[in-house]
């Protein structure tokens, strides 16, 4: 039961494993290029500081018969003299073989016999010493003779050239040239070398130790964020479901609110009834058909009676909520000119009517705004002006469509420009026109005219559907 999380854990380690193992392969090689060239670097330090040490004891010995160096051949005296330096250097300094060229490249002086007197090739090193820089080299065999092989002495050697000067004039007179045996400098250097190593094998170990203590504190500080995350992930999880339940809740309320508003709305169509619905009954009951002295008037009679009849309808199609004439199932030529017809029905006046071919269905509420703005402006026009030359008209006018409602009026319109006395109709149409982004005026045109006029964005009823 525990093997999978156990093996879930090794996988998660695995890429921190991965990423030692390359730290530590790049610290190693790096470390081993380091030593490789620490120990080249020792090597050649040890054995420079080595040779110039000897060299320095052999220059003072030397020095101080610069002057008598300074001819072809030594005497006798000063050849002993020489060989029993070489014999003092031999001993303490580990010195194999000397010679002391002159300038001409003659040997003046060799501790190997049969060189003495002979004039050999000058040597770079030779050349470097005779121009006054101390010269120090490292090898296994001596320069030898011309028509000699080489004579090698088994351990290395410090090839060792010093410049011979009188210091009066500064002028080199000689060189001495001296092989010593290295077997000491190579063991304090083989001693340096390992020294060396462990020292780098020591810091490796503590480099690799510390990045892998930082590697390991890393991976618990991602770990610990990662559990952090997922908590914090947790928490808002959960304070979305409780937003969603608080949601849900609030749509619950909305929903009981508009079902209250329904209930009001009932409420207020039992007191229309009540009230308004009883006083038209009581209205048409009290109408009863009586014989009248003249045509006219019964006309008259009727025309009322036939209108209190449509108004009855009309409450009782409101409170059962649906209009006696679904105006918006209608399309809008259709619904505009059954306004039309019941205006003239109503108000025995006539209507012009100029309906541009191919008219757009508009939406739903520009629809009902066009309808309510031609029967206001028709109620309007009936009202003030008595219905005289009364004409409505729809057409379009780029990508909005215009609608206008004019008649004839009467001597006085200033009640229909004055905003305070405007007719409660015409405040509310202005309204509903502008919050559907319409424009509403009222205009004074020549003859005596007044003109109502809406305009419309055209926005196809399809298109809002799509």
């Amino acid at each position: 039961m525990h093997a999978p999380p156990a093996r879930h854990s090794r996988d998660q380690n695995a890429p921190l494993r991965q990423y030692l193992t390359h730290c530590a392969l790049i610290v190693l090689i790096g470390l081993a290029i380091l030593g490789v060239w620490t120990a080249s670097r020792l090597q050649q330090m040890v054995e420079t500081e080595v040779g110039h040490r000897a060299a320095t004891v052999l220059e003072s010995m030397l020095n101080r018969h610069a002057e008598e160096l300074a001819v072809d051949r030594l005497d006798p005296q000063l050849l002993q003299v020489m060989d029993s330096y070489y014999h003092d250097i031999a001993a303490s300094l580990g010195v194999v073989e000397m010679k002391i060229w002159n300038a001409d490249g003659t040997v003046l002086y060799a501790s190997r016999p049969g060189l003495t007197g002979r004039a050999l090739p000058v040597s770079p090193e030779l050349e470097t010493a005779l121009a006054g820089e101390i010269s120090v080299s490292v090898g296994h065999a001596f320069h030898p003779a011309p028509g000699q092989a080489v004579a090698s002495t088994g351990p290395r050697l410090f090839e060792i050239y010093v410049p011979i000067r009188i210091r009066s004039l500064n002028r080199i007179v000689a060189v001495a040239e001296y092989y010593q045996n290295a077997a000491v400098a190579t063991d304090a250097l083989s001693r340096a070398r390992w020294q060396t190593w462990a020292i780098l094998a020591i810091v490796g170990a503590m480099f690799l130790s510390v990045l892998g203590l930082v590697l390991h504190h890393g991976d618990a500080l991602i770990r610990r964020q990662h559990r952090d995350l997922g908590a914090r992930l947790a928490e808002l999880s959960r304070r979305l479901d409780h937003s969603m339940e608080t949601q849900s809740r609030i749509q619950q309320e909305a929903r009981r609110q508009q079902e209250d508003q329904k209930a009001q709305m009932r409420q207020i169509n039992a007191d229309i009834h009540d009230g308004i619905g009883q006083l038209l009954t009581v209205a048409l009951l009290r109408m009863k058909p009586a014989p009248l002295s003249g045509a006219p008037q019964e006309d008259s009679v009727q025309s009322v009676r036939q209108i209190l009849e449509e108004a009855m309808s009309e409450v009782q199609a409101l409170l059962s909520g649906t209009s006696q004439t679904p105006l918006p199932e209608m399309p809008l030529a259709r619904a505009v000119t059954t306004i039309i017809d019941d205006h003239r029905r109503r108000t025995s006046t006539d209507v012009t009517v100029t309906m541009e071919e191919g008219l757009a269905e508009p939406q739903l509420p520009v629809k009902i705004a066009i309808c309510r703005l031609v029967q206001e402006g028709l109620h309007n026009a009936f009202k003030h002006a008595g219905g005289k030359d009364q004409q409505v008209r729809l057409h379009l006018e780029g990508d909005r469509m215009v609608v206008t409602v004019s008649n004839r009026a009467r001597h006085r319109r200033d009640a229909v420009h004055d905003a305070a006395r405007r007719p409660m109709g015409l405040r509310n149409l202005r309204h509903r026109i502008e919050s559907l982004g319409g424009t509403f005026q009222i205009l004074d045109q020549p003859d005596q005219r007044i003109e109502i006029r809406a305009s419309f964005p055209l926005i196809k009823a399809e298109d809002r559907h799509g």
